[in-house]
Protein backbone atom coordinates (compact mmCIF):
# COMPACT_ATOMS: atom_id res chain seq x y z
CA UNK A 1 0.00 0.00 0.00
CA UNK A 2 1.29 3.45 -0.91
CA UNK A 3 1.81 6.02 1.80
CA UNK A 4 -0.39 9.00 0.94
CA UNK A 5 0.63 12.45 2.13
CA UNK A 6 -1.82 15.33 2.41
CA UNK A 7 -0.35 18.08 0.26
CA UNK A 8 -2.05 21.08 -1.27
CA UNK A 9 0.07 22.58 -4.02
CA UNK A 10 -0.24 24.00 -7.51
CA UNK A 11 0.22 21.36 -10.21
CA UNK A 12 0.81 22.41 -13.80
CA UNK A 13 -0.47 20.48 -16.82
CA UNK A 14 1.98 21.01 -19.66
CA UNK A 15 1.81 20.57 -23.39
CA UNK A 16 4.43 18.56 -25.30
CA UNK A 17 6.66 21.67 -25.47
CA UNK A 18 6.75 22.19 -21.70
CA UNK A 19 4.40 25.17 -21.68
CA UNK A 20 2.00 25.36 -18.75
CA UNK A 21 -1.59 25.00 -19.96
CA UNK A 22 -3.70 24.51 -16.85
CA UNK A 23 -2.98 25.09 -13.18
CA UNK A 24 -4.78 22.93 -10.61
CA UNK A 25 -4.31 22.08 -6.96
CA UNK A 26 -3.44 18.73 -5.47
CA UNK A 27 -5.11 17.39 -2.35
CA UNK A 28 -2.66 14.58 -1.65
CA UNK A 29 0.21 12.68 -3.22
CA UNK A 30 1.83 9.23 -3.02
CA UNK A 31 4.49 7.37 -4.95
CA UNK A 32 1.70 5.99 -7.11
CA UNK A 33 -0.06 9.22 -8.00
CA UNK A 34 -1.96 12.24 -6.78
CA UNK A 35 -5.46 13.61 -6.38
CA UNK A 36 -6.40 16.86 -8.15
CA UNK A 37 -9.24 19.16 -7.12
CA UNK A 38 -11.75 20.75 -9.49
CA UNK A 39 -10.21 19.56 -12.76
CA UNK A 40 -11.38 20.43 -16.26
CA UNK A 41 -13.34 17.74 -18.10
CA UNK A 42 -10.95 14.89 -18.87
CA UNK A 43 -11.51 11.38 -20.12
CA UNK A 44 -10.78 8.27 -18.12
CA UNK A 45 -7.36 7.01 -19.20
CA UNK A 46 -6.20 10.43 -20.48
CA UNK A 47 -2.42 10.91 -20.33
CA UNK A 48 -1.21 14.11 -18.63
CA UNK A 49 2.18 15.78 -18.58
CA UNK A 50 2.57 17.25 -15.09
CA UNK A 51 5.05 19.61 -13.49
CA UNK A 52 5.27 19.26 -9.69
CA UNK A 53 7.35 21.58 -7.52
CA UNK A 54 8.12 19.93 -4.19
CA UNK A 55 9.11 22.01 -1.16
CA UNK A 56 12.85 22.72 -1.04
CA UNK A 57 13.39 22.12 -4.75
CA UNK A 58 14.21 24.81 -7.29
CA UNK A 59 13.13 22.85 -10.33
CA UNK A 60 9.84 21.00 -10.75
CA UNK A 61 9.63 17.26 -11.24
CA UNK A 62 8.24 16.27 -14.63
CA UNK A 63 5.95 13.26 -14.54
CA UNK A 64 3.44 11.56 -16.79
CA UNK A 65 0.12 10.68 -15.25
CA UNK A 66 -3.00 8.83 -16.31
CA UNK A 67 -6.54 9.63 -15.16
CA UNK A 68 -7.79 6.58 -13.24
CA UNK A 69 -10.64 7.86 -11.04
CA UNK A 70 -13.29 10.56 -10.89
CA UNK A 71 -14.86 11.76 -7.64
CA UNK A 72 -17.88 14.00 -7.26
CA UNK A 73 -19.79 14.84 -4.09
CA UNK A 74 -22.22 17.49 -2.96
CA UNK A 75 -21.34 19.92 -0.17
CA UNK A 76 -24.49 21.89 0.48
CA UNK A 77 -25.32 23.82 -2.68
CA UNK A 78 -21.88 23.18 -4.19
CA UNK A 79 -20.61 20.14 -6.02
CA UNK A 80 -16.94 19.32 -5.42
CA UNK A 81 -15.10 17.15 -7.87
CA UNK A 82 -11.65 15.77 -8.35
CA UNK A 83 -9.71 13.10 -10.12
CA UNK A 84 -7.15 10.48 -9.27
CA UNK A 85 -4.01 10.44 -11.39
CA UNK A 86 -1.67 7.45 -11.46
CA UNK A 87 1.99 8.12 -12.28
CA UNK A 88 3.32 6.10 -15.23
CA UNK A 89 6.85 5.45 -16.49
CA UNK A 90 8.44 7.50 -13.71
CA UNK A 91 12.12 8.34 -14.07
CA UNK A 92 14.19 6.76 -11.24
CA UNK A 93 15.62 10.16 -10.22
CA UNK A 94 12.11 11.64 -9.99
CA UNK A 95 10.98 8.63 -7.95
CA UNK A 96 13.87 9.18 -5.54
CA UNK A 97 12.89 12.82 -4.90
CA UNK A 98 9.19 11.98 -4.62
CA UNK A 99 9.89 9.10 -2.23
CA UNK A 100 11.96 11.37 0.01
CA UNK A 101 9.13 13.92 0.13
CA UNK A 102 6.24 11.49 0.64
CA UNK A 103 8.02 9.54 3.37
CA UNK A 104 9.34 12.58 5.28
Amino acid sequence: MNVRRTWRSKIIFEDEFGRGLIYLYSRDISLGGLFLENPPPLKMGAQLLLSILLPGRRRPLKVTGQVVRFVEHEMGARVRCGLGVRFVDMDPEVLKHLSSFVNS
